[in-house]
């Protein structure tokens, strides 16, 4: 998700629905493979009936009216029984599959540098700006909005062009960035606004290229379409939480650059050092004075002498400049190297009411009724980890710079966790590891509240942001794994998964303002237990245990 870059792709297209992409594919570039070899190696087909009119194909060739009959086919003509290959890649052919991954990287690419912009600098939003509670506002009204995006989202995917989608939704993580550059009521609240909404429509459109991607390939390499949607969308996925690797590393090591500011700033109230920081300086220029706008939006404060202490940038200005660098590095490769798939997976259009009534049908479903508890639940999980872990043990405890590591460390594990997931998921049942998750996610809970860690247990930290991120990963994967296989229907069940994730998510920084830490684990903890609670009574329904007979009395 956008919450932790977090999610994969979940749109999986079926063979059924795309039989016209992939036959438009496999009897169109195929063609002058066809016409060299066919009539030579399979003299039983041409005796067969002739095509139809209008297929440009070979006279002597039948067109199979099945899908399966298609790939049989391709792989007769593609290779014999023993494994080696009849005929050479044309080199067409291998110029279309060169296309494809060229796009697809471009695509990962510029999506790692967006959420590299996004993700480290999030991660320290509420410890940056605590003055009215701005940080954790703008971090709410990003989850909110991203709410709406997702009512919306399959609509818009479905009317916009997916790479201008994909351009203005990138172009928004500049903007968020360029409102942190100048933090106010009226700079970054509507940045964040519309930088949330954005976001979700930017899934959904990502997983249709990446469908298509996948579909294109299939058709030129004769591999089986789900192996290759699959194959594109775990490369994706390794981009996606390489962004929160790379990213939290570069902002640790930017902010640890000062140590002689570290000591002062990193471990304690940072808009109160700025303050203390910008009285104490000795300048007599207009533009190092606190400056106060007439708006005097909530009475908040901005001060453009911070971007300049003692004749230098500070170290989270140049951070914030950095990552602004690394935004438009995404919007470039998007505007220059991006280009759409051959195949589009086009579903049936609809108006904007039966859109949202398709998204929303979800939660009319028992499946909603069961899971959702669980579903928001690992929202708030990510929110406690985002807005409490980071403060307490980084900004309020070993430091400010301290929490790129520690979330660099968080998304390491995460990815490590749902590799090795995938591998176990066909072997091992899901209850076993949502048990597991839940007795893990409780004792860290408790651990937030009870543990008070000494400066010289660093490692120790790091360990139990580990264990925050292989959990998520858990979590991530195992409620979305079980939801797919209990609907009918995916894409209104996903959204509605999300939509619960960025319920979960505003609701953690929304408590977070009114309620004392040990409440708002309270909360947590009742939503986790009754969340598991309602998956056993799903898991029991839908596998009820039937009483064995007795067995005969022996004499």
């Amino acid at each position: 998700m956008m919450a932790d870059c977090d999610s994969s792709p979940d749109h999986t297209p079926s063979r059924e629905s795309d039989s016209a992409e992939v036959r438009a594919i496999l009897w169109g570039r195929l063609g002058r493979s066809l016409e060299e070899g066919v009539t030579n190696e399979t003299p039983a087909i041409s005796e067969q009936t002739a095509p139809t009119s209008g297929t440009a194909r070979p006279p002597s060739i039948k067109r199979p009216t099945r899908l399966s009959d298609e790939w049989n086919e391709l792989r007769r003509l593609r290779g014999s029984p023993d494994g080696q290959d009849n005929i050479s890649i044309p080199s067409h052919r291998m110029e279309s599959r060169r296309s494809i991954w060229k796009n697809f990287i471009s695509l990962c690419t510029s999506l790692m540098c967006a959420f590299i912009s996004f993700l480290p600098l999030r991660n320290i939003q509420s410890s940056l700006y605590t003055d009215y509670h701005l940080g954790t506002l703008s971090l709410a009204v990003i989850y909110g909005s991203f709410i709406i995006g997702c009512i919306l989202s399959s609509w818009i995917a479905q009317n916009a062009r997916p790479k201008g989608l994909i351009l203005v939704s990138v172009f928004s993580h500049v903007l968020f960035v360029a409102a942190n550059m100048f933090p106010s009521f009226i700079t970054l609240i509507p940045a964040s606004c519309l930088f949330g909404f954005l976001q979700a429509p930017l899934w959904s459109v990502q997983e249709l290229l990446i469908g298509s991607y996948g579909t294109s390939y299939s058709a030129v390499t004769g591999m089986r379409m789900e192996r290759s949607i699959q194959q594109f969308q775990g490369v994706f996925v390794i981009f996606c939480h390489s962004a929160q690797i790379f990213g939290n590393l570069l902002e640790s090591l930017v902010l640890g650059m000062d140590d002689t500011t570290t000591n002062t700033m990193f471990h304690g109230n940072y808009s109160k050092y700025l303050r203390e920081e910008a009285r104490t300086t000795n300048c007599t220029s207009p533009c190092q004075t606190p400056m106060k706008y007439s708006y005097h939006v909530f009475g908040y404060e901005i001060f453009p002498n911070t971007m300049l202490l003692d004749g230098r940038l500070h170290q989270v200005e140049i951070l914030k400049i950095i990552f602004l660098a690394i935004g438009c590095v995404s919007v470039t490769l998007v505007g220059l190297c991006l280009r759409k798939p051959d195949i589009i997976l086009n579903k049936r259009k609809m108006c904007l009411k039966e859109k949202v009534q398709e998204s929303l049908s979800f939660f009319k479903t028992k499946t909603f009724l069961m899971l959702g508890l669980l579903m928001i639940f690992t929202g708030m999980q990510q929110g406690i980890v985002i807005n409490d872990v980071t403060k307490v043990y980084g900004t309020n405890g070993l430091g400010l710079s301290m929490v790129g590591y520690f979330m660099m460390c968080y998304g390491t594990c995460q990815l490590a966790t749902l590799l090795v997931l995938e591998r176990f998921q066909k072997r091992v049942k899901p209850i076993i590891f949502v048990l597991q998750g839940f007795l893990i996610s409780l004792g860290l809970i408790i651990l937030l509240y009870v543990w008070e860690p000494v400066d010289d247990c660093v490692y120790t930290v790091l360990g139990y942001m580990a264990l925050w991120g292989a959990v998520d990963a858990v979590w991530q994967s195992q409620v979305q794994n079980i939801l797919v296989s209990n609907v009918t229907r995916k894409e209104p069940a996903i959204i509605g998964f999300r939509i619960c994730q960025g319920f979960g998510l505003t609701l953690v920084f929304l408590a977070s303002i009114w309620l004392s830490l040990l409440y708002k684990l309270c909360l947590v903890c009742g939503i986790l237990i009754m969340g598991v609670l309602g998956y056993m009574i799903l898991e029991i329904s839908n596998n009820p245990m039937t009483p064995m007979e007795p067995r005969p009395f022996n004499v």
